[in-house]
């Protein structure tokens, strides 16, 4: 018997090893946004083309976490009463049989609808039909599944016979005779109701005192329900739950979270984590209210809960070929046209090259004509400095001309850095570009066009920036700082000429 376990187990695990990964699509933002809703639809094919059966279908997803009915509960609820109907016209097979599928029925409804009122009296009957028909152990077990989640529950001695009655007041007894199992309930926000198989039991926090076994939990605070758990008493002591995160998702295809930014991301990947996905994209709409906006997907590796890649489309102008080129981005890394990634994220747009204009060259001053200065009487020549010289200031002119070209080429080579970057994300694996037919090869050559443009302007500004940097620095050293001054004044014997200056 050993052995025979061991070959079980071994089995098990390497059909999980072996188990193709999933990958999860999930919205976030306005889960009632027609274009969002359309665009998740659109975007979730290209990846089933791509995935097949690798991506997780909404349905299931939905059958994990939120179980949902084919009918209603009013329509269970006639079907029990048909089945009661038979069981008193003495048709107790097809009556055991109609409560069977009323039963599995029951348990694919919403907690949150508060089931149990229709489960409680189905499963009595369930027990009074098996009765009948000399089911013992299928009776015994539908008594026990109504006490345990309602100890109090009481049989009509106006609908059931006192046999009947008695039969379940032993079980009563039974059941409380056993030791019960303590599990704590917790959820954030606090006060919000606990239900067991659909009955609300209280609110959280919550202690329960269950008779072990195993039971369907839910909990609920205004519009927002938790996954469905199924907990085993006693040893299921805690169960704590986010129910910001977990009410987000609504309960329809395709799957969408109602919140936005952190919030979205932490819900989506415990959802994630919950269905046991490997790869998890979340999509969500970008842009003003009521004007088109982006479609943006990023990809998580749930193993490292980091991001892989994000990727962007326009909406909705460019269509299902754009979710086609977005999803292989997003699996493949290869970039398109249409695909803006984090690592290059202006390359779409096209910007103008600013080329600052040269200032043409001063013309320098005249020079000063000198003048004279008739005194009425002069002891000494005329003594201090003269003016800066033109020489200088047509020097320092030159340089500063120099300096704002070199720069306005440093500006001109940092604007064309979008279009390098994006060209070489366009490029492949093996250096060249795209072909003719390959998405891309347009936009490559444009980018090449405007690439060898920045490189002329940047070229010939940071060029003459040097050669008027030069010029001016040479003019430096080689014109005066000052000009001459001439001073011509009379003399006892004529005229006198006194020159001064730097020299």
């Amino acid at each position: 018997m050993r052995v025979k376990g061991v070959i079980v187990f071994v089995s098990i695990t390497a059909a999980v090893a072996t188990a193709a990964p999933k990958t999860l699509v999930v919205g976030a933002g306005d889960c009632q946004s027609v274009e969002l809703v359309t665009g998740l639809n659109d975007f979730s094919g290209a990846l089933r083309e791509k995935l097949k059966s690798d991506l997780y279908e909404p349905d299931v997803v939905l059958d994990i976490v939120r179980p949902r009915p084919t009918r209603s509960l009013e329509d269970v609820e006639r079907q029990v009463e048909s089945a009661r109907t038979l069981f008193y016209n003495g048709q107790h097979d097809r009556a055991l049989d109609l409560l069977k599928q009323a039963l599995a029925e029951l348990e694919r409804a919403p907690l949150a609808g508060q089931p149990w009122k229709v489960t409680a009296p189905a499963l009595a009957l369930q027990g009074v039909v098996s009765t009948s028909l000399n089911k013992k152990s299928d009776a015994a077990e539908a008594f026990r599944r109504v006490l345990r989640v309602e100890p109090t529950h009481s049989l009509s001695r106006d609908e059931f016979t006192p046999s009947v009655i008695s039969q379940f007041e032993g079980f009563r007894k039974e059941l409380a005779r056993q030791k019960k199992g303590v599990t704590q309930v917790q959820s954030t926000p606090p006060g919000a109701e606990v239900l067991i198989e659909g009955r609300v039991m209280g609110v959280t926090p919550l202690k329960l005192e269950l008779t072990p076994s195993t039971y369907r939990l839910a909990v609920r605070a205004n519009d927002r329900v938790s996954y469905l758990r199924v907990i085993t008493v006693p040893r299921d002591a805690l169960i704590q739950i986010d129910l910001g995160s977990e009410g987000a998702l609504v309960t329809q295809a395709p799957l969408c979270l109602a919140a936005k930014d952190k919030l979205a991301e932490a819900a989506a990947l415990k959802l994630a984590n919950t269905v046991t996905a490997d790869d998890l994209i979340v999509v969500r709409l970008e842009g003003p209210k009521g004007a088109p906006g982006q479609f943006v997907a990023s990809r998580y590796e749930i193993r490292s809960g980091s991001m892989v890649r994000e990727g962007r489309v326009q909406a909705p102008t460019r269509g299902k070929p754009a979710f086609g080129a977005l999803a292989t981005f997003l699996l493949t890394g290869q970039g398109s046209a249409l695909i803006v990634s984090p690592e290059a994220a202006a390359t779409v747009v096209a910007r103008p090259v600013d080329v600052p204009v040269v200032p043409s060259k001063p013309p320098p001053p005249p020079p000063a004509e000198p003048t004279v200065t008739p005194p009425a009487v002069v002891a000494a020549p005329p003594s201090g400095p003269g003016t800066i010289s033109a020489g200088r200031i047509a020097s320092f002119a030159l340089m500063g001309t120099g300096v704002a070209s070199a720069a306005g080429g440093l500006v001109a080579w940092l604007n064309g850095g979008a279009d390098r970057s994006r060209l070489a994300m366009l490029r492949q694996a093996n250096g060249k570009l795209p072909e003719p037919t390959e998405p891309g090869h347009r936009e490559s050559l444009d980018i090449i066009a405007r690439a060898d443009l920045n490189q002329t302007v940047t070229f010939s500004l940071v060029g003459a920036g040097a050669g008027l940097a030069a010029a001016g620095l040479i003019s430096f050293f080689v014109f005066p700082a000052e000009t001459v001054s001439l001073t011509a004044v009379p003399s006892s014997t004529g005229a006198g000429v006194f020159v001064s200056g730097s020299f």
